[in-house]
C-alpha cells in the first residue's frame, strides 16, 4: 500500500502524526499538569521542526532533487531527536543520587547564560529531566519520544529510497 501512495500523500501522514503527537504533549501539558524540562522542550522543538519539513513536502510539488534533499534534512532532524530524546531516557536510567542538581527554565538559561553554555547544561540533564512522570504501558514519555522518532527515521529513509527511484 505504501508503494501505491505518492510521497506528497505520505508527507501529509507523516505531518498529521507529528501535529498529533505535539498535541498530546500540549494536552498533557495543559490538562494533566505536566511540566517539560527543557530537554522535553528541545524534543517538541525539533518535532515541530520535523512536523513543518513534512508539510512542504505535502504542500510543494517537488522534483526529485527536492524529494532527495528534504528526505535528507528530515532524516537529520530526526537524528537531532533520537539523539535529544535518547539521551533523557539514559538519564532516567541514571540512580536517583547521581544526577540532583536542580533545575531553571529554558528561557531564563537563555536570557542569562551564553548559547554554548545552554546546550552544555541542557544536555547534563538536571532532576526534572531524570523524571519519568507520566507513563503510558509503563514507558515514559522520553521513551515513546524515542519510539516516535526511530519511526520517523524509517519513514525519511524510506521517503528517501522512493526519492533516488524518481524518474
Amino acid at each position: 500500500m505504501m508503494n501505491k501512495l505518492s510521497q506528497r500523500a505520505l508527507y501529509l501522514i507523516g505531518f498529521l502524526l507529528t501535529a498529533a503527537l505535539l498535541g498530546i504533549t500540549f494536552y498533557l501539558q495543559s490538562y494533566d499538569g505536566f511540566i517539560p524540562c527543557p530537554l522535553c522542550i528541545l524534543q517538541r522543538m525539533t518535532l515541530c521542526l520535523l512536523g513543518i519539513i513534512f508539510f512542504l513536502g505535502c504542500a510543494l510539488n517537488l522534483k526529485k532533487i527536492g524529494h532527495i534533499f528534504l528526505s535528507l534534512l528530515a532524516s537529520s532532524i530526526t537524528l537531532i531527536g533520537i539523539f535529544l530524546s535518547g539521551r533523557q531516557v539514559w538519564l532516567q536510567h541514571l540512580p536517583v543520587n547521581e544526577n540532583t542538581d536542580c533545575g531553571v527554565s529554558l528561557r531564563y538559561l537563555i536570557n542569562v547564560l551564553p548559547f554554548d553554555q545552554v546546550i552544555s547544561k541542557i544536555l547534563r540533564g538536571t532532576a526534572e529531566c531524570s523524571q519519568k512522570g507520566w507513563e503510558f504501558l509503563h514507558f515514559s514519555l522520553a521513551e515513546w519520544s524515542l519510539f516516535c522518532f526511530i519511526g520517523f527515521l524509517f519513514f525519511c529513509l524510506f521517503q528517501l529510497k522512493r526519492s533516488l527511484n524518481l524518474r
